[in-house]
């Protein structure tokens, strides 16, 4: 199932909010700003 924009930007915002990041967080960020350009390409 496809996130929409909404939902994405708003893991993108929670990640962000977190004291520190590891390895992991930084590769889920990575794929969050990938997905939500992706999106806005589309519309």
């Amino acid at each position: 199932m496809e996130s929409t924009l909404e939902e994405l930007e708003h893991k993108y915002f929670m990640l962000e909010m977190k004291d520190t990041w590891d390895s992991s967080d930084y590769r889920y960020a990575d794929e969050l700003r990938e997905k939500i350009r992706r999106l806005k390409e589309e519309m």
